[in-house]
């Protein structure tokens, strides 16, 4: 592993390693929606605030309640195709770990259909005139599910790296080999969905501003304009102290590595992507930093962040993929990519995936052109 990751493989395992990352992203991309959002929604009823609309009640809340269910549809689609492709580039590791993950891994699917079932009962009207309790309790047990979720793939991925440790983790059921590590890599990805999920809903509450009722207090600015911006706001904050609580994850997690996965990470496979996502961690503080001086949300700063983010995920996925690439056996990677690349069917591949795009884009086009309408 000379080059840069993922160069300097045989061809068809490089191409199956690229594909995997981008549809990765495109997956992590929509999961920090669902994940940070459930999360922020249990802080708001949570913490309600001191101001006459409670924060469970205000923009940001509502735009998240509506569009949780569709952000988890479009997630675990999203996530068909990273799933393929980790089976056939890990799939002794994957398969293994899942068996020895046993009953955790077994409920990963009825925990998301709960958790689907109940982002439709919190989006209700009814639930609106339920006891602070009972929505606390609806708001927590959603996070719960997501946060359970992401804990079974956490240690699935750990598992997979560690197959020394199958043996003992298999007779014990102590699927965790090490406490810090776990908590580390799950609080890194958990706060890094916070930054994706700024933006996401920051394009929403752009959207909203623009439709807000001018002007109706002394200051010149509807009192929902002033909401929307008080919470972009709020989002850029988050943003801050997601990337940097992190990357101090990410800095512990990296102590947790063996040498010789470090000196890949620093070397010429896993250097460039690692400065790419510490610049792009930078360069979004910096930006939401400017924005936050702002009386109203700059869709052109926005879409400098949001391209930021992109390359940020795809930085950290790579590097990800190092610390995999690193614990397995290329040989029998290129075995198996080249036996998947012989099977065909790649070109019907790519026009379900375009036909699928156009399609969610056409239904997210139809939900926008009602609401306008209303």
């Amino acid at each position: 592993m000379g080059r840069i990751f993922p160069f300097g493989f045989e061809s068809h395992l490089s191409f199956y390693l690229a594909v995997y990352v981008l549809t990765l992203v495109m997956h992590v991309f929509l999961m920090s929606y669902v994940l940070a959002g459930s999360l922020w929604l249990a802080w708001a009823t949570l913490f309600p605030g001191g101001g006459l609309i409670p924060r469970a009640k205000q923009p940001l809340a509502a735009i998240l309640r509506d569009w949780m269910p569709f952000a988890l549809s479009g997630a675990i689609t999203a996530g068909v195709a990273p799933l393929l492709f980790v089976q056939i580039l890990y799939r002794h590791q994957f398969y293994t770990a899942n068996l020895i993950l046993g009953w955790r891994w077994m409920v990963v699917i009825p925990v998301l259909v709960t958790a689907f079932y109940l982002l439709y009962v919190v989006k209700s009207r009814t639930v609106s005139h339920w006891s602070v309790p009972a929505r606390l309790g609806l708001s927590v047990s959603i996070a719960s599910c997501f946060l359970f979720v992401a804990f079974c793939w956490t240690a699935n991925h750990l598992l997979g790296l560690n197959p020394t440790t199958w043996p003992e983790a298999y007779r014990s059921g102590n699927t965790v080999r090490s406490s810090v590590a776990l908590m580390l890599r799950l609080v890194m990805w958990v706060a890094g969905t916070f930054p994706a999920l700024s933006i996401l809903a920051s394009w929403q509450l752009r959207g909203a501003e623009t439709c807000a009722v001018p002007s109706t207090t002394a200051g010149g600015e509807s009192d929902r304009t002033t909401l929307i911006r008080l919470e972009h706001r709020r989002l850029g904050t988050v943003s801050i102290a997601g990337l940097t609580l992190a990357f101090a994850c990410a800095t512990g997690y990296w102590t947790t590595l063996e040498p010789s996965v470090q000196t890949q990470l620093v070397g010429s496979i896993g250097l460039p992507w690692l400065l790419m996502v510490v610049a792009s961690g930078l360069f979004q503080v910096i930006v939401w930093l400017l924005q936050l001086q702002r009386p109203c949300i700059c869709s052109r700063w926005l879409s400098a962040i949001t391209i930021v983010m992109v390359m940020m995920l795809i930085g950290t996925a790579s590097l990800r993929e190092i610390v995999r690439l690193s614990q397995a056996d290329l040989d029998q990677l290129a075995a198996s990519t080249r036996a998947a690349a012989a099977v065909g069917g790649f070109e019907l591949f790519i026009v379900f995936t375009m036909l699928n795009a156009v399609l969610i884009f056409w239904c997210i086009r139809m939900v926008r052109s009602a609401v306008h309408r209303r």
